[in-house]
């Protein structure tokens, strides 16, 4: 919740200049040999396609999720969003017209600067309760259900930029279940440099390694295991349009074959002539 109320999100997504709208395409490259592929739409579980519209202070107004249907995209699910006038999150809203066919509404309170209350309100859960705590770098997560039945628990620990580098993860346990911790490149960007991740609950742990281009997108990421000194590198090609914003990401895999492309078409608000 910290890095939500400290960035945009359009820095959350990693976007530069005054977007308007992005709609983002997910492919999967179907080989008929080794050289020779077409591109398919993805769409499988979840929503690998979407549509996002930005307001002009850099927020989202609405996501669409993307669905497929025969070879084109539908409308699956709208989230809709409000803000309080200092930009805060107050209200989201996911209308789904697929599956459940649910609206799912978070509301948000404040209290001061320490403590902000989201209640969860749909058809399938009734209601949900999370509360986020601020001490210093740290932020704690509580998440139960209506009666207090079942609650779970999250620690977020920043560093003085904000960044995360700490996560803990007890879901409904006593002990860490999911712990992962990062490291930046510098102390000017959000770019992780390392993150290790310790799944207790399944006696594993391994780490990523990350490089970026001028544009501070990754362009390698080194997936190492503690126990076994084995590697598995991932690659990412990149086309950019004329404000540095990537348009065509494609994901070479481990084995050196093209794992994914993904397409995206970016509209920008006008910027007023002086």
């Amino acid at each position: 919740m910290r890095e939500r109320l400290n960035i945009t999100d359009l820095e959350r997504y990693g976007l530069k200049g005054s977007v308007l709208e992005i709609i983002h395409k997910e492919y999967e490259p179907k080989f008929s040999n080794d050289s020779t592929y077409t591109l398919e739409l993805y769409d499988f579980l979840a929503p690998h396609n979407y549509k996002l519209e930005f307001n002009q202070n850099g927020n989202l107004n609405t996501r669409t999720e993307l669905r497929k249907e025969n070879d084109s995209l539908i409308a699956g699910a709208i989230w809709n969003y409000k803000y309080d006038q200092n930009k805060r999150i107050l209200q989201e809203k996911r209308i789904s017209y697929q599956y459940s066919k649910d609206t799912t509404i978070w509301n948000y309170e404040y209290k001061g600067d320490s403590i902000i209350n989201v209640q969860q309100l749909d058809k399938t859960y009734k209601v949900l309760y999370y509360t986020y705590r601020q001490e210093g770098n740290f932020e704690y997560l509580n998440h139960a259900n209506s009666d207090s039945s079942y609650i779970t628990k999250k620690l977020f620990v920043y560093d003085n930029l904000n960044r995360l580098t700490r996560m803990e993860d007890y879901a409904d346990k006593e002990f860490v279940q999911d712990m992962r911790i990062s490291t930046y490149n510098d102390t000017i960007s959000n770019n992780k440099f390392k993150e290790i991740v310790i799944w207790t609950k399944h006696d594993n742990s391994f780490y990523n390694e990350f490089e970026y281009d001028k544009n501070g997108n990754v362009i390698t990421m080194i997936i190492g295991n503690f126990s076994e000194d084995k590697k598995s590198i991932n690659r990412y090609e990149y086309i950019y349009d004329d404000r540095n914003n990537w348009i065509e990401k494609r994901h070479i895999g481990w084995r050196g074959k093209l794992s994914t492309v993904f397409k995206r078409e970016i509209r920008y608000y006008e910027i007023p002539m002086i």
